[in-house]
């Protein structure tokens, strides 16, 4: 995170500043979110078929037959395993930012709270929404 010119930070950051400085990061992270619950979701998958017997094999060829015969179970399927992902994100996405804030020597009066508070209300429901092209 740096801001000013050749890597000076100007001293007299404003408010309003901060608030661009937050729309444009809300706004990356929501793009960035989607194309990594994607990633997430296929590197998951690999380490699951990684580890599967010829038993448990066979029961992912099942329920992926069951899917794509059953549309209602397909989609079924499908937002349970986006919340499940938005679930798991959310405990190591806080660790990870708990810990890379202290790196900076962030303390809670350097956050903006309301914006803390904004994405908890959010939690509830998973933050990607893909498409389903």
């Amino acid at each position: 995170m740096s801001y000013g010119t050749k890597g000076e930070m100007n001293e007299t950051i404003r408010e309003e500043d901060a608030k661009r400085a937050q729309k444009e990061a809300e706004w990356a992270y929501n793009n960035a979110m989607e194309k990594f619950y994607y990633s997430m979701l296929e590197i998951v998958f690999l380490r699951i078929k990684s580890h599967l017997s010829a038993d448990g094999l066979k029961k992912v060829i099942d329920m992926d037959e069951k899917r794509n015969s059953n549309e209602n179970l397909g989609v079924e399927f499908s937002q349970t395993t986006w919340k499940v992902l938005a679930e798991s994100w959310a405990g190591a996405e806080g660790l990870a930012m708990t810990k890379i804030a202290a790196l900076y020597g962030l303390e809670i009066a350097d956050l903006d709270l309301s914006k803390i508070e904004e994405l908890n209300e959010k939690r509830s429901k998973p933050r990607c929404d893909p498409s389903t092209s």
